[in-house]
C-alpha cells in the first residue's frame, strides 16, 4: 500500500503526537508499505492556498490513502475536498484542536472547520477509546477506530534504590497551558514539603510566553527555587534514566488524547499522579498504579498523600510493575493503523 502521511514540519519533533506518527510510520515501512511523509509549513501565508497546493502534491504522489494528522485541519479541508475520489482520506485524531479552547467564538469557529474535514474523510482513527467516543458523540460518526500508542519506546532501566533523601517527583510534557504546569507549581508550593523535589522535563520553546510565566513562578518562591529543577528536553536514554530515578510521574493536564508518558512510566514501574482529564482515566488505573484528581484541591491532596504515605507508594509501584506486561506495544499500534488504512482503500 502507498500512504501519504501529512504533518506540520518535521516528523522528528519531540511531542507525543509526533512520536506516535513517527513510530507508526517506521513500522508501516518495515512491513512493506511505502509511506511518503508530506511536510507542511505550519505558518503559511494562506491556509486555503496551502490546502490547494497540498491537493496537487497528493494527486502527484497518487497514494492509496492520505492520512492527515488532525493538527493540519486548516489545510486538510481544502485538500481533501479537491482530491480525486480514488485516494482514500483518513483523519488521525490525538485530540481536536477546538477541545483545547474555552467555550466562545474562537472555539466555535475551529469546531466548524474541523467538522468540515471530519465529514470529508473515509475513516477516522483515534489514539484512545475516550477520544473515539467523544468524536462519535459530537460529530455523529458511526465508527471511529482506535489504535492506542505503545508503551515500549524507551529502554528499561533498573529502578534506582532509595537511600534516604527527598522523594523525586517528575513532570514530563511541553510547557504549554493545557499541561497544567502552573497549577502543579502552585500546588507543590502549597504542600510545602521538604521531603520532595520536582523535576520539570519538557520543551519550553513551544509557548515562550507560558514558559516565562513558569520561570517567574519558580523564581518568585523560595520553596520552588530550592526544590524545582527545569531539565529541558531529554532524549530517550536520558528520559529512561529519569523515570528509573523518580518516585512518581506527575501529569496535571487539562486535556490528554492519550498521554503516552503515562504508560511509559507504568512500564518502568513508576506510580502516576494525574488529573482525571481526557483519556487519562482510561490509560491508568485510579487506586492501583495511579492517583487521579478532579480539581486543584484534589491535586494538593494527592501530592500530600503520596509524599506522606510510604505504604501507598510501595503499593502503587507494585501495581505498575504488575500491569507493565499487559501494556500496548508499538507493533500493535502500527498493525491497528494498517488495518484501518487497508479498509479505507480497498482494492488498491
Amino acid at each position: 500500500m502507498r500512504i501519504a502521511w501529512i504533518v506540520y514540519g518535521a516528523l522528528d519533533q519531540i511531542t507525543g503526537g509526533y512520536i506516535y506518527d513517527r513510530l507508526v510510520v517506521e513500522r508501516l515501512r518495515r512491513r512493506g508499505d511505502v509511506v511518503d511523509v508530506v511536510s507542511l509549513d505550519p505558518a503559511p501565508r494562506s491556509r486555503a492556498l496551502a490546502g490547494l497546493a497540498l491537493a496537487v502534491r497528493l494527486a502527484r504522489l497518487d497514494p492509496d490513502v492520505a492520512v492527515g494528522d488532525e493538527l493540519c485541519f486548516p489545510e486538510l479541508g481544502p485538500a481533501f475536498a479537491a482530491l480525486p475520489r480514488r485516494i482514500a482520506r483518513v483523519l488521525l485524531v490525538h485530540h481536536l484542536s477546538a477541545w483545547e479552547l474555552p467555550p466562545g467564538p474562537r472555539r466555535a469557529a475551529l469546531a466548524l472547520a474541523e467538522a468540515a474535514v471530519i465529514r470529508r474523510c473515509d475513516a477516522h482513527l483515534a489514539t484512545s477509546a475516550t477520544t473515539a467516543a467523544r468524536l462519535r458523540r459530537e460529530h455523529g460518526l458511526g465508527r471511529v477506530d482506535v489504535a492506542p500508542p505503545g508503551a515500549d519506546r524507551l529502554p528499561l532501566r533498573p529502578r534506582a534504590a532509595r537511600e534516604g533523601g527527598p522523594l523525586r517527583l517528575t513532570f514530563v510534557g511541553s510547557f504549554i497551558p493545557r499541561k497544567g504546569l502552573l497549577e502543579l507549581l502552585a500546588a507543590f508550593e502549597r504542600v510545602g514539603s521538604a521531603r520532595a523535589t520536582l523535576a520539570l522535563v519538557g520543551d519550553p520553546s513551544r509557548d515562550p510566553a507560558y514558559a516565562e510565566r513558569v520561570r517567574r513562578a519558580i523564581d518568585g518562591s523560595a520553596h520552588l527555587r530550592a526544590r524545582v529543577e527545569a531539565r529541558g528536553v531529554l532524549d530517550d536514554e536520558a528520559l529512561a534514566a529519569a523515570l528509573a530515578e523518580t518516585d512518581a510521574l506527575v501529569l496535571p493536564s487539562r486535556l490528554e488524547g492519550y498521554g503516552m508518558v503515562l504508560t511509559e512510566a507504568v512500564r518502568a514501574g513508576v506510580p502516576v499522579l494525574a488529573a482525571r482529564a481526557g483519556a487519562i482515566a482510561e490509560v491508568v488505573q485510579d487506586g492501583a498504579e495511579a492517583l487521579l484528581w478532579d480539581d486543584g484541591e484534589g491535586l494538593v491532596r494527592a501530592l500530600s498523600r503520596f509524599i506522606e504515605d510510604g505504604a501507598l507508594r510501595a503499593s502503587m509501584s507494585r501495581a505498575a510493575m504488575l500491569r507493565a506486561p499487559a501494556l500496548p506495544t508499538w507493533d500493535g499500534a502500527a498493525a491497528a493503523v494498517g488495518a484501518v488504512l487497508a479498509r479505507a482503500a480497498p482494492g488498491r
